[in-house]
């Protein structure tokens, strides 16, 4: 991982400080991409033998996540870390969406790094932010766009929060020449093939969000393929060869 996107570079440098400034105890991070956490995992910390290291955003499965730090020594006092997280209630008579909520949090002066995973659903929403501003975002945020909304802090076990994960994926079945990465990217968002070629080469594309820059990149069973401003794929089954030698391949597309 040598690459590091031009939006990422910021949180990369932040974790550098946040390793150089560990001593005794724990340090947490901000909110940090999947990209930021694969990279302090595979390169900050890969000669760090003496830290060690954990990650949780709220809730399993999460996207945007909060590292914690800490000495190899302190291991046995951090069985239960209580991570600097509150979850936000947002409730509203119509439905808000992503967007709006992110826009308004920053639109009132809120960091993007002090903000986890935004989970939508109907009338509401969860948001996953950092302790420092729970306070703030329920005195200061009665609005999203033009929608009036009530925000309140809650506490572990009073919503479930399963109800609020949309699987907005959708599962599709196609065929292609090859497992190329250009080859399944092409089919997977209905581009062609030069397209798709050019988006990896400009480094737009990641693999298991390490970019790339080979076309020729052969991808397998479970990869997550993310490629900018397009969505993801996520390769969930390689099913069979067609007569013609083509390889037939399940996917979830998410948009």
């Amino acid at each position: 991982m040598t690459y590091i996107p031009e939006e990422n570079k910021y949180e990369v440098l932040k974790l550098k400080n946040l390793i150089k400034k560990l001593s005794w105890g724990i340090e947490y991070s901000d909110f940090l991409s999947p990209f930021a956490i694969k990279y302090a995992v595979e390169v900050l910390l890969k000669n760090q033998n003496h830290i060690l290291h954990r990650s949780w955003g709220g809730y399993e499965d999460s996207e945007r996540n909060i590292l914690a730090l800490f000495n190899r020594d302190f291991e046995e006092y951090t069985e239960n870390l209580t991570y600097p997280i509150q979850t936000i209630l947002i409730e509203a008579k119509n439905n808000l969406s992503h967007r709006q909520i992110l826009g308004s949090f920053i639109g009132n002066g809120l960091k993007r790094d002090k903000i986890g995973d935004i989970l939508v659903k109907e009338n509401g929403a969860l948001v996953f932010v950092k302790d420092e501003i729970a306070t703030y975002v329920v005195t200061n945020i009665d609005k999203i766009g033009n929608e009036k909304v009530k925000c309140s802090i809650v506490e572990n076990g009073q919503i479930d929060i399963k109800w609020f994960i949309n699987n907005n994926s959708k599962r599709v079945v196609y065929t292609v020449a090859s497992l190329r990465v250009d080859s399944v990217i092409s089919h997977g968002f209905g581009i062609s093939r030069e397209e798709a070629a050019d988006l990896i080469r400009q480094m737009k594309v990641a693999v298991n969000w390490v970019y790339i820059d080979k076309p020729s990149y052969a991808v397998k069973e479970g990869d997550l393929v993310s490629v900018r401003h397009h969505g993801r794929l996520k390769i969930e089954k390689v099913l069979s060869t067609t007569k013609k030698g083509r390889i037939s391949i399940e996917v979830s597309r998410f948009s």
